[in-house]
């Protein structure tokens, strides 16, 4: 089965190389380049691996070329694409160039949580399970019908990377079992109910922005979905960002019945600092004033007098990491 690839990120790279270990006939590779600001960058794996299997690439931002698809379709003859970690619209010319059709990766059970940043939302939301959604591309946007899934369970205190890891996983897999099973002629879409679905809208780095007024569970969950290498859940301290990359609940609080969220009750000698919420108390265990750099809270929050909250977003948002929401 004559098989184009089409991604980017880790996650395709890692696609890319279990595909090559189970279909010979990878005949074609789109090696899509990543938003700028990422430091983590798969462009050059992704390459040198189809180079030193001697496949036929394609590198670019953009799947508009007028003559991708007759490169795809005429010259390569490819039967079936899988797109893993695509995050530009797909024309129709392209997708609906295979046989076999082309098949995306969606973090998620589709049809929940369609749209953006899935992974992120489910944590953000509290969500215990997550997983990984092998689709038919077609015009609506993570709609089409479902080839294969794989659950994936988001642990109480797991961050957004370590789920991620497991999404990694899960998608390896996922396609590997979507390969096989169009190769043998066995493979079942079923159609989403689309009665079902829910949706999610796009990130921005200002929308990590705390509000202490709400619960302990929701702020954690937002520090836990967005640490680094996300854009960071984040907070103001003197007038300046302070961004949250590790927290916990402090369980069994004492009752605040004099209450300020944002207020800091407690600097502990191990270099922790505990902030008043809306219902409790959230100690922060690693924080950054650049996005990046990781320092002890008590390096720079040094009293219980002091206060995290409202202040000025920076012009453009807080300053871009690594992953893009």
């Amino acid at each position: 089965m004559r098989t184009l690839f089409i991604g980017s990120t880790r996650r395709g790279y890692l696609t890319l190389q279990a595909l090559l270990d189970v279909a010979d006939a990878v005949v074609g590779v789109v090696n899509l380049a990543q938003h700028e600001h990422e430091t983590e960058r798969y462009e050059a794996p992704i390459r040198q691996l189809a180079e030193r299997r001697r496949i036929a690439l394609r590198e670019g931002k953009s799947l508009h070329s007028p003559d991708l698809v007759a490169w795809a379709r005429d010259e390569l003859g490819a039967e079936v694409a899988f797109a893993v970690g695509v995050r530009v619209l797909m024309p129709k010319a392209l997708y609906a160039a295979f046989p076999r059709d082309c098949w995306g990766v969606h973090d998620s059970l589709l049809p929940a949580y369609r749209g953006f940043a899935p992974l992120n939302w489910a944590i953000i939301n509290g969500e215990t399970e997550t997983g990984v959604s092998l689709f038919r591309v077609g015009e609506g946007i993570d709609t089409g019908d479902i080839l294969v899934q794989r659950r994936v369970p988001i642990g109480p205190v797991e961050t957004a990377p370590e789920v991620y890891e497991k999404i990694c996983a899960a998608t390896v897999e996922a396609v590997r079992e979507g390969h096989r099973l169009l190769r043998d002629g066995v493979a079942r879409p079923a159609p989403q109910d689309h009665s079902r679905a829910t949706h999610t809208c796009s990130r921005t780095p200002a929308d990590g922005l705390i509000d202490w007024h709400r619960s302990t569970a929701a702020i954690f969950n937002l520090v836990r979905a967005l640490t680094f290498p996300y854009p960071g859940a984040f907070s103001h301290f003197n007038g300046r960002p302070l961004y949250i990359l590790a927290a916990e609940p402090v369980a069994d609080p004492p009752v605040y019945v004099g209450r300020i969220p944002g207020r800091v009750v407690k600097v502990l000698p191990a270099g922790d600092v505990e902030v008043l919420t809306g219902d409790g108390v959230l100690r922060l265990r690693e924080i950054s004033t650049d996005g990046t750099t990781r320092r002890k809270p008590a390096e720079v929050i040094r009293s219980v007098r002091e206060f995290l909250g409202p202040g000025p977003v920076p012009p453009g948002g807080p300053p871009a990491t690594t992953a893009p929401l």
